[in-house]
């Protein structure tokens, strides 16, 4: 009897844990042993919360690409990076990275580019330093070199 109650108070905080924002599965098996699950607890709990639709890879993947790069502004090489890091299948990061559009990403690139010119052109006068110093910021950002240099190039000839 106290297994079962012990599955059933572990199964609705990791439901209410997924339904609070999407969760990918590596965060939920993460919390659930902090809550003192054992592994064959933690695999019940998931398999159920997948069949139940809590847990869905791709809609997490779609959600995280959305978010960290149309809010948070990163660029797709550090969104790529922290997905694997969450182990997700490669369809799922596949399909959430093309939940975001060639033209909001370039748009977001140029956006962050602008904003990081206008900073350093108070600081910077030489046009040299000031290409190196956004291109060393955005490349930490994560955004492609190939990238950058297209949307400098497209921001000095204004």
């Amino acid at each position: 009897m106290r297994n079962s109650d012990h599955f059933r108070a572990l199964l609705d905080r990791a439901r209410r844990y997924c339904a609070l924002s999407e969760q990918c599965e590596d965060a939920v098996r993460q919390k659930l042993v902090t809550w003192g699950a054992t592994p064959t607890e933690s695999d019940a709990v998931v398999k159920k919360l997948y069949s139940d639709n809590y847990l869905d890879d791709v809609r997490y993947a779609r959600a995280y690409c959305e978010s960290k790069i149309l809010h948070q502004q990163w660029g797709r090489q550090k969104v790529l990076y922290q997905l694997r890091l969450k182990h997700l299948s490669r369809t799922a990061v596949e399909s959430g990275m093309a939940a975001v559009s060639e033209e909001d990403y370039l748009e977001v690139l140029t956006d962050v580019a602008q904003k990081k010119i206008n900073e350093l052109q108070r600081h910077t006068d030489t046009p040299s330093i000031l290409r190196q110093k956004l291109t060393a910021f955005l490349l930490s950002r994560g955004f492609n070199i190939s990238e950058i240099n297209q949307v400098i190039t497209n921001i000095i000839k204004k």
